[in-house]
């Protein structure tokens, strides 16, 4: 398997990993919720891979500043998910959710920044760069304004669909990258 291939496999598995895991195994009650999130970790692993794989094919700024934005909102979103699935106390949920929109805004801003990033290489057509950047950014700023208690309440009607939309991206993104030409 080629490096743009394997490449190409992760940015398909961001996109879809954590919805598979989310709809098909979490709502089925056939895991708990802690396992549930921890399987969806290992998919969501994956976004910062697939982002660092294609910024070690053309270099640039922007592509390191976001990538490095990805894995800190990563982490903490990552941090805040197992707070809220170990259920330790009845402030369980609040405290992971103070930390996690938090760290899922940082994300998606570093994905904006990163497709900033692939706008000025040859790396993807320039929609799909805009894509990446508008889908991302507007998933940033709708998690940075609003409340806690607001996006709990938005969930399904806001929330999810942006989510799926950015999954759609990274999908994108997967096949172009594992139908782009080897450069020599």
């Amino acid at each position: 398997m080629t490096d743009k291939v394997l490449n190409g496999i992760l940015f398909i598995i961001a996109g879809l990993g954590s919805i598979v895991v989310y709809i098909l195994i979490g709502d089925t009650g056939l895991l708990s919720k802690g396992h549930t999130e921890k399987i969806a970790a290992y998919a969501l692993v994956t976004i910062p891979l697939a982002f660092m794989m294609t910024r070690n094919i053309v270099r640039n700024t922007h592509i390191d500043a976001g990538l490095l934005m990805i894995v800190v909102g990563l982490t903490m979103g990552l941090v805040s998910d197992a707070i809220n699935s170990a259920e330790i106390s009845a402030e369980s949920s609040l405290i992971g959710g103070a930390i996690g929109w938090t760290g899922w805004s940082i994300m998606y801003l570093g994905m904006s920044v990163t497709g900033m990033g692939y706008l000025r290489t040859q790396l993807f057509p320039n929609w799909l760069s805009w894509s990446l950047i508008t889908a991302s950014f507007v998933m940033f700023a709708f998690l940075a304004i609003m409340t806690p208690e607001q996006l709990e309440s938005s969930v399904d009607n806001i929330v999810a669909p942006l989510w799926m939309l950015n999954s759609l991206v990274l999908v994108i993104l997967g096949v172009f990258t594992i139908r782009r030409a080897e450069k020599n």
